[in-house]
Formats: structure tokens, sequence, C-alpha cells
């Protein structure tokens, strides 16, 4: 008969951390490995640092090892290590977690590591595929969301057949008669072109689509849909005709109804191109070799903690660059128009419905842990959500209106639509600026501010116009606009899509308007390139300029005459001013945006003239 497990207690460094939300530290990597037989949390923080890159050189470096031992969101175990005592935020970090097997351990490390699921490496292992089934389920019986019924139907759908086991599918140009539900495909853009709808394969493809000439994400695709036991899928690639213009501009009006009319999105968010694929192997948990210190059938697991801190930003509307498909812009509006939708990631599987949320690692079970969904969404104003989009990618720059037009469309934007801002809230909208550019942790990077692309885009006046992050300062409430819009136009590329790409445009504002110069070169000064003006006919006052943030490095010289158009004052006692750096037109009439000021004193503009000023 075996003995019982003798269970070590837990060391005295280890507990000075209280195994809780707090800091200790191992004299040396060797004291850490010394403590391996007495303390359970030291063979497994040992054995963990081993694991990850960079690892096996801290074990060799003798100087102290930091540590942050404890229990975070969602009652996850983090271990967090390095060298500094200041800047413990930016060292790497990894979750340990158990399964527990019959008898429970009693020691006090056991205790500290929660039991959570174990992700299996295979992302269409049967436990995967029924955890998915049941959010689908649950979302269909219970969400509020799922009592109306989406009955749109794309004008064209793949048709996998009725049969699970064939792999090829046909094009149907006719879905008038479908009544069962489809799914869609959301994924990027890149590598190899992909088998895909031409007008000249077009009537092949309605009799065959050959899986073996699919790109890697599409068969992948493929692969989810039959073992979901669906039978229809919306993939942009075949069911829109990719050498057909008015096809695609045709299509492109239908983006909002295609995406919250699928009964779910599959989102192929860690492949950065056609040909990556996205269900390969995922290497999240990682079994720890010391068993035998366990209890019978107890089982501990260390979990990559950056990569899922990574993946978890993304869930939380914020670029990540473990999920390429995050970083991309038209894939921002697929996601939030989506009913459902499953994202297949390096490191797990997500659920979003429109009112839950489900994780497949076990940190994120509801929404209270993410502040993505629709009522976020539904709340945000129209500048929140441009700040979110061009901070991600585009391929074309041409896109840039039309890889938000369903949103748009969707958002119910009042009054008019001028090339991307609202005719309601107009002055507010014009007051955008460029962002400082940071990398995804936040930090300032070198980045040149930007240059107007050479492509027309959109007028000088819509942020749509220049491809960066621009950004909007908040605390508008205590200003008035002193402004008015005279009149507004724009020259659509499709007449029927007034949220597409425009040819032209121009609005004509009416308000206080200072006639200046720029007094120096503009630099960049914390990321953003600023200018200095004074007025035309007084430069003896220096330190009463005008500051204001320049779009682009196309900057007029010192001796071009420019115009500031006050769109808002300040209603308190502080009687600040902002509004549009304007520069005379090379290529038409009117003025181009070149910036933006805010907060200039009152007492700058008490020059200024009512002016009409036509902005292209």
């Amino acid at each position: 008969m075996s003995s019982a497990p003798v269970y070590s207690p837990i060391c005295a460094t280890c507990n000075d951390g209280k195994v809780g939300h707090a800091h200790t530290s191992h004299p040396t990597p060797a004291k850490l490995r010394a403590n391996i037989p007495r303390c359970l949390l030291c063979a497994a923080i040992w054995h963990g640092i081993k694991l990850f890159p960079g690892g096996e050189g801290i074990l060799a470096d003798p100087r102290p090892i930091h540590l942050r031992l404890g229990r975070w969101e969602n009652e996850m175990f983090r271990v967090r290590y390095g060298r500094s005592t200041t800047s413990w935020h930016l060292d790497p970090s990894f979750t340990l977690i158990k399964k527990e097997g019959k008898v429970a351990g009693s020691e006090l490390a056991l205790k500290a590591i929660p039991q959570m699921p174990v992700i299996d490496p295979q992302p269409l292992a049967p436990s995967t595929l029924s955890a998915i089934r049941k959010q689908i389920r649950d979302c269909k019986l219970h969400h509020q969301h799922s009592r109306v019924r989406k009955t749109y139907v794309p004008d064209r759908l793949v048709d996998l057949g009725p049969s699970s086991n064939q792999l090829d599918a046909v094009l149907l140009d006719d879905t008038s008669g479908i009544k069962e539900p489809y799914l869609a495909l959301s994924h990027c853009w890149g590598g190899t072109i992909p088998y895909r709808t031409l007008r000249s394969n077009k009537e092949e493809l309605c009799r065959r689509i050959d899986y073996f000439e699919l790109s890697e994400n599409f068969q992948d695709a493929f692969t989810v849909v039959r073992r979901l036991s669906y039978r229809y899928i919306w993939i942009d690639s075949f069911c829109i005709v990719q050498d057909d213009r008015r096809d695609w501009l045709q299509q492109a009006t239908k983006m909002a109804d295609v995406y919250s009319g699928a009964e779910l999105t599959i989102s192929a968010a860690r492949s950065s191109s056609f040909d990556e694929g996205f269900l390969l192997s995922r290497e999240t948990d990682t079994e720890l070799a010391f068993s035998d210190r366990l209890p019978r059938g107890t089982k501990m697991y260390v979990r990559d903690g950056e990569a899922l801190e990574s993946v978890h930003q993304g869930i939380n509307r914020q670029p990540s660059d473990h999920a390429p498909l995050f970083q991309r812009a038209w894939a921002f509006q697929e996601r939030l128009l989506s009913q459902r939708i499953i994202h297949f990631l390096k490191t797990e599987v997500v659920f979003e419905c429109e009112e839950s949320l489900w994780c497949e690692c076990g940190e994120k079970d509801s929404y209270e842990d993410s502040n993505y969904d629709k009522e976020v969404y539904r709340s945000s104003t129209w500048e929140e959500l441009v700040e979110q989009y061009v901070s991600r990618s585009l391929t074309y720059p041409t896109d840039m209106l039309p890889a938000i037009s369903a949103i748009a469309r969707d958002y119910g934007t009042k009054g008019g639509y001028i090339a991307g801002l609202t005719e309601e809230k107009i002055f507010s909208n014009l007051l955008w600026q460029v962002k400082a550019p940071r990398d995804l942790s936040g930090e300032l990077t070198t980045a040149p501010p930007p240059k107007r692309p050479d492509t027309y885009i959109a007028p000088t006046f819509s942020w749509a116009s220049i491809i960066t992050r621009v950004e909007w300062v908040k605390g508008l409430s205590s200003y008035q606009a002193v402004c008015s819009l005279e009149n507004f136009a724009t020259t659509l590329e499709n007449p029927l899509d007034p949220f597409g790409r425009v040819l032209n445009g121009h609005i004509t504002l009416r308000g206080p308007v200072m006639e200046v110069r720029l007094r120096y070169t503009p630099r960049v000064f914390e990321g953003q390139l600023k200018g200095r003006f004074h007025p035309t006919g007084n430069s003896n006052e220096p330190k009463k300029d005008a500051w204001a943030v320049l779009d682009t490095l196309d900057t007029p010289s010192l001796s071009t005459e420019l115009k500031l158009i006050t769109l808002c004052e300040e209603t308190n006692w502080y009687y600040r001013n902002n509004g549009l750096v304007l520069v005379p037109s090379t290529r038409t009439q009117g003025y181009e945006r070149i910036g933006c000021y805010w907060d200039v004193n009152k007492s700058f503009f008490k020059d200024a003239t009512i002016q009409s000023v036509t902005i292209v």
C-alpha cells in the first residue's frame, strides 16, 4: 500500500509575499533553486521561468530575482519576475493554474493556485467545440438580442453542401430561396492573392469551388462551418466580384447587413494573411514536471501570461500584437456589427455576443471584465469610434471612408454625413488633431509627422484626409459654437452611398477669422508637430502668440498669410477659443486645413473679423 505524499510548507521568502498582491525577492537564483525541495511554489516559479524566452539567462545570472506573486484578474495567480524593483510592470510574467484530481491538496501554495480550464493545444478539440456550441445555444435561448429574428440573406453565399464529408463547395449567385442561417468570415488580407471570384471565373465557381485551391484561412473557415454543423458562409473574396468595381461599390453598402445578419462571425484573429491559417496548434498551457510532489491526479500548468494579456487588450478594443486582425481597420466594423463572433487566437478561443463574453482561459467570463460590448458601442460618441478606428491599419488608403461606412450607416448619423463628419456635430467633429505616435505599450515613438497621401481620399477638413491616428480633446461641454455652417457638398464615387468614398467636397463656414503668419518653422514637441502664429499686422508681442498642432509636414513658408477661424468659444471666465488653421488652396478656390488650435486666449482674436470661408 503506497503512502500518501508528504507536502512541504511554503518557504518564508514566498510567504513574505503573503501569496497575494505583494512583492518578494529571492536573494539569488541559486537560493531559489535550493528551496525547490522545501517549497512547491519555488519549484513552480523555477520551472516556469525556465520555459520562457530569456528564462535560462535570468536563472544563470547571480543577481537577486524580484518577484510579484498573487491573484489578479478573475482570481488568476500571476508570477511576474525580473531584476527591477521600480519598473516591475514591464517584467515578463506567467500564470500558474492547476487541475485537481480526486484528492485536493492542503498545502498553502497549492491552495493559492486556482483550478482553471486547461487549454487544449487543438483549437477544435471536442471540449472547445462543445463550449462554443454551448455559448451559441445559450445566447440564442436567453439573450434579448436573439429574440429579434434576423432574416437578412446576402446576395451571394458559399454553399458547403449538406454533407460534412465533402470538401468542395459552390458559389450561390442567387440566394433568394435560402432560409437557413449563414456564417461570415472576418480575416486579414495579405500574402498570396487567393483563389477568389473574378468576372472570368464566376460561372465556374458557381459549379465548383475547389477546396485544395483555397488559401489556408479559407480552408480553416470551411472546417469551422462544417464542425459547427452549418452549411453557408459569406466570404468577401468569393461573395464580391473582386475585379468588378461596380459590384464592389454595391456590396460595400450592405456590409452592416451582412455582418449583423450572420448567425456567427468567424474571426481569424491570429492570422496576418490569407496563407497562415488560424486552426494551428496552440502552446498556451505547459504542464510542470514535478507531478510526484502533487496529490494523485493533480497537475500544475504554466500559462503564457504575456500573450494572454496582449490578447485581452485586443478584446478590450485595443490593437494587440498577438492578434493581427485586431489591428486591421476593416475588421473593426465587422466585429462591432456582428451579433455573435468567435475569435481564433494564438492562445485561446474567445466568444462574444451583444450581451456576454466567454474566454477559453477562464480569465474573462463577463463584460464586467471588458470594456467591449454593445452598450459601450451604442453609448460611444462618433469621435470615440473614429479614434478607435484610425488606430488600425489599412492596405489601401482609399478605403479609409468605406472601411467605416457600415458603422456610420448603423450609427444613425443625424442630418448630413460629410466625408466622415456628421452635420449634427459638425463643429466638434472638425476639432480633431493628429495624435502623438505611440507603440502598443503606450510609449512615445520617434515616428515622423504624417504626410497627406498623393491619392485624394477626403477633403482636408476631414480626419480621413490623412492616414494617421487622431484624437479629440475632451471637455467641450463648457464651449459654445461661434461659427455657422453655411453649406456643404460632397461628390460621391457611388451616388447611392453617402457613407462611402468621396471624390471631392467642401464646407463653407462663417465665423471669427484672424489673419496670421508663422513666427518660426514648426517643430516636433512631445510627438506632435506644433506651429506658433502671430497676427499679420503685429509681430511684436511673441508672448501672446497662438500655438496649434499641425496636421502634416507640408507646412507653409513663414511669409504665407494664413487664417485662424474660431469654431467654439469657452463660456466660463477662461475665455479660450478652439478652431482651425487654414492656408490658401493651390489646387482650387478656397482654403485647406493644415492644423487645429485649442484653448488659445480670446484676447488674441481681438481684431478678428466675421468672414465666410470655404474649406476644401
